[in-house]
């Protein structure tokens, strides 16, 4: 059964797609009345895309009900590589594909494991929760050195921001439980 698991880790054309896709929500920017606002709402569990999201703020809706979480952005950017993106919710034994994804299902069925210093736009960073558990989802946009660039929908901030971390800090060691490329289906090329 393994065997029919025929994925692959993204390119790195692949991963320009996705961390642009990423970026796109840290970058939207919307009017409200004279208020001028950059980055999608954060919302946990919200599932918003960037275009839904500016059509319905555009159109009068509030953003008291519009928004994304950490994962949101992770499976939207992924998304961006066309719909058959699908994700592993389980062990590969037996497989069982969503068309959505937790953090925690990212992480543990749907990367292979990178090292901080072989990051690259694409890549995916997982944060620590309560207790060791995966607690959150990135996306990276570039890594320079020890320099880690980021898309998160950050809960403390109320939106989606473009961050960076040093992977030689505190807050690394004490934030982020390691790296990931996500495993795309090989359909064949």
């Amino acid at each position: 059964p393994a065997a029919a698991l025929d994925r692959r880790p993204l390119t790195e054309e692949e991963g320009r797609t996705v961390a642009l896709a990423a970026l796109a929500f840290a970058e939207a920017t919307y009017t409200i009345g004279d208020e001028t606002f950059q980055g999608v709402p954060y919302r946990w569990g919200g599932r918003v895309t960037v275009a839904e999201f500016l059509e319905r703020v555009a159109g009068g809706d509030g953003v008291d009900e519009l928004g994304v979480d950490a994962s949101g952005v992770a499976v939207a950017a992924l998304r961006s590589l066309g719909p058959a993106v699908r994700f592993l919710a389980g062990p590969p034994e037996e497989p069982v594909w969503w068309a959505d994804a937790t953090s925690a299902v990212l992480y543990h069925y749907n990367v292979v494991p990178v090292e901080p210093s072989q990051l690259r736009a694409g890549d995916l960073i997982f944060f620590r929760g309560s207790e060791g558990a995966v607690g959150g989802v990135a996306v990276v946009t570039g890594r320079s050195g020890t320099r880690v660039d980021f898309v998160v929908a950050s809960a403390r901030q109320g939106r989606v921001i473009h961050t960076f971390a040093r992977t030689d800090g505190d807050y690394w060691r004490s934030q982020i439980l390691g790296g990931g490329r996500f495993l795309l289906i090989d359909h064949g090329s």
